[in-house]
């Protein structure tokens, strides 16, 4: 990146546990999950930020996808006044499943975010409407949908392909071009891989139905197994390579 452009990111201290709050055992777990995800996908962390004018405290979150090299970034924000509140009294309750909906219902912006993307091309970052879709069954604490969106933006190319990932389809159509002239894709990844790709993607968002969507998402699936050369073995996600087991089972099915 230029040194005119918008600064990304700058090595900053680790901070995050600044975070933790006594008695609330499962959000300083959240913490250490964020962290110990951070480090193995090698994303980079600035604590140092200034915190909100709301009392909320933040800290940007810096993930590139690992195949589609695009920069992205997760602006995470902690009420700390919603912490406190709960650890008056959180070890007074059971933690059920129907307590901890009502809680986390209650307090759900314990930990929010805003997700952006680096164009390049602007020397800015433009933001995408990224939501986490919140399980009925399962509550979860907020820091744990953390590490779900950075899983999200690093395994982009394959979770894109969600129904429920219209924003990031929307924003990929342009920010992989860019990743791919500024020189942050694989090198074995060609122009007309990417072309071919955000082809795909626009197709997907003139699908109406579900089921046409799962139809067309599978086929692209097949059609990047059989002819994406630029995917390495050594470089395919669990994802990927679950798929193609499946499709081998298919295929020795028939």
């Amino acid at each position: 990146m230029d040194t005119n452009e918008e600064e990304h990111p700058s090595k900053r201290k680790n901070g995050i546990f600044r975070w933790e709050i006594p008695n609330l055992d499962a959000h300083n777990k959240s913490l250490e999950w964020i962290e110990a995800e951070r480090k193995r996908m090698g994303a980079e962390i600035d604590c140092m930020i200034e915190d909100g004018y709301d009392s909320s405290r933040k800290c940007h979150i810096f993930v590139n996808g690992r195949e589609s090299g695009i920069n992205y970034r997760l602006t995470v924000s902690f009420e700390s006044k919603i912490a406190q509140a709960l650890s008056k009294r959180i070890s007074d309750i059971e933690l059920s499943d129907r307590n901890l909906k009502i809680i986390l219902s209650t307090f759900k912006r314990l930990i929010h975010f805003d997700t952006h993307w680096y164009d390049h091309s602007e020397g800015r970052w433009q933001h995408i409407c990224l939501e986490v879709k919140t399980s009925v069954n399962h509550p979860f604490w907020p820091g744990d949908h953390i590490v779900s969106v950075m899983n999200c933006l690093s395994e982009d190319m394959t979770s894109v392909l969600d129904r429920d990932m219209a924003t990031l389809r929307k924003a990929m159509t342009k920010a992989l071009v860019v990743s791919w002239f500024q020189g942050d894709n694989p090198k074995s990844m060609e122009f007309s891989k990417i072309s071919q790709y955000v082809e795909w993607l626009v197709e997907l968002e003139k699908t109406d139905s579900d089921f046409s969507f799962a139809n067309k998402r599978d086929l692209i699936l097949m059609n990047m197994k059989d002819n994406w050369q630029y995917w390495e073995d050594a470089q395919k996600t669990e994802q990927m390579t679950l798929y193609e087991n499946v499709f081998s089972s298919l295929e020795d099915f028939q």
